[in-house]
């Protein structure tokens, strides 16, 4: 595998910044081939023992970059995922604990690939996140996202948290950074006026934007973007009838059981996993008889191996399976980043999750610098229903799906 020339000179790009401040954002936009540049920059820095901490589902993507791209020699490369780099056990209190899996002093360089996903959370850290701390300590850190900051600028704190150089360091915590940093922003909810922490002033860019090496594909010459089709489904008057009473009564109720709809968000989650012939209950999927999503899809596209579909939900993946035999069936969110879909005519996504960022990385699955044919993301959605809200939302106007954007309409 030889590096494109943008590669090489991101990593050149990327050293100046590493050598200077201890740690380096690269936040190309998907498909740009930031895993490459991050490994010459990795033998670039003359650091030989790398630990990278990825995705599970971008694992194989590392490893055959990796083999293909052979290195120099002496930098080695131990890659691993957010999931794997502890193991859970019980204390002899029987208290809960966690045991690191690779030890940090055999390490000298660390690579926190899309390190939004897991290390962004805010105002209190997690268990994963404490573990990468201790990882990641007086070590230099290389951080690769296409999103990095999607939803604001507080979701920048705890990933730089984890670098003893961190732009923020004079802060102890994200309460004492939001002081500072924060625009308050309360909502009512049952416990009284909350914090929500979601909104930061732009004048965080200024700290930071020295650390970033930023590139879009139209800066690399990618002959196309992802562009979006819009396909409006009919529901059936038995889905409809679902779904409205769901919004009416705030319970679901078929023949084989009843569910309560105490919370906005089972609520929406429901509307959605209706409008794609699906229900749960408890811990328990359900697929519903009426299929209005699949039958438009395979109206319209027919079942060809050329063909990926995204679903959101277990059940919807097994109605999927269910019809189309040589169609690549994908977990929309599992996918939505580190896969190639480059090598695949046609991208459906039957149903979207309620991130923003997710969105932004899904819909550049098949981007590739030499790709021949136009990118075209189909999206099966149902007018005036939950999943037009939420493009709406997610795609248009690049916000999370959350209760305050959710409207109670009937179909």
């Amino acid at each position: 595998m030889t590096p494109h020339t943008h590669q090489v000179e991101i990593a050149d790009e990327a050293y100046k910044v590493l050598q200077e401040y201890g740690l380096v954002y690269i936040s190309a936009q998907e498909r740009t081939g930031k895993t490459l540049a991050s490994i010459l920059l990795a033998e670039k820095s003359t650091r030989t023992k790398v630990l990278v901490i990825t995705k599970k589902k971008a694992l194989d993507g590392w490893e055959d970059t990796l083999a293909k791209y052979k290195g120099d020699g002496d930098t080695t490369f131990t890659v691993t995922n957010y999931h794997g780099i502890h193991t859970r056990y019980q204390t002899p209190k029987g208290k809960t604990a966690y045991r690191l899996n690779f030890k940090p002093s055999d390490y000298d360089l660390i690579i926190l690939d899309e390190s939004h996903s897991y290390l962004s959370a805010y105002p209190k850290v997690g268990v994963m996140w404490k573990s990468v701390k201790k990882l990641c300590s007086g070590l230099p850190i290389i951080y690769l996202s296409a999103t990095p900051n999607a939803q604001g600028y507080q979701l920048l704190f705890n990933q730089f948290r984890l670098s003893d150089w961190s732009p923020f360091r004079a802060y102890k915590d994200f309460y004492r950074w939001f002081d500072v940093f924060g625009i308050p922003d309360k909502v009512r909810t049952s416990y009284g006026l909350q914090e929500t922490y979601k909104k930061s002033k732009a004048e965080v860019w200024d700290k930071v934007k020295h650390l970033f090496i930023t590139y879009t594909r139209a800066d690399l010459g990618f002959k196309y973007e992802p562009e979006d089709e819009i396909h409006m489904v009919e529901l059936s008057e038995v889905s409809k009838k679902q779904y409205n009473d769901c919004i009416a009564d705030e319970v679901f109720i078929t023949k084989e059981f009843e569910s309560p709809l105490d919370s906005s968000m089972k609520l929406r989650t429901t509307l959605h996993m209706i409008e794609g012939g699906c229900a749960k209950v408890d811990d328990d999927y359900y697929i519903l008889d009426q299929a209005d999503k699949v039958r438009a899809i395979f109206d319209d596209f027919g079942d060809t191996s050329s063909m990926v579909i995204m679903y959101q939900y277990k059940a919807e993946g097994e109605k999927l399976a269910s019809f189309f035999k040589k169609a690549r069936i994908l977990q929309s969110t599992s996918y939505a980043e580190g896969v190639d879909l480059s090598m695949y005519e046609t991208l459906i996504v039957y149903s979207m999750d309620f991130s923003s960022a997710r969105h932004a990385q899904r819909r550049a699955r098949q981007a590739n610098m030499h790709r021949e044919n136009p990118i075209i993301v189909h999206f099966y959605l149902v007018k005036g229903g939950i999943s037009e809200q939420v493009y709406r939302t997610v795609a248009l106007n690049k916000l999370n799906f959350i209760d305050s954007m959710f409207e109670r309409i009937t179909l």
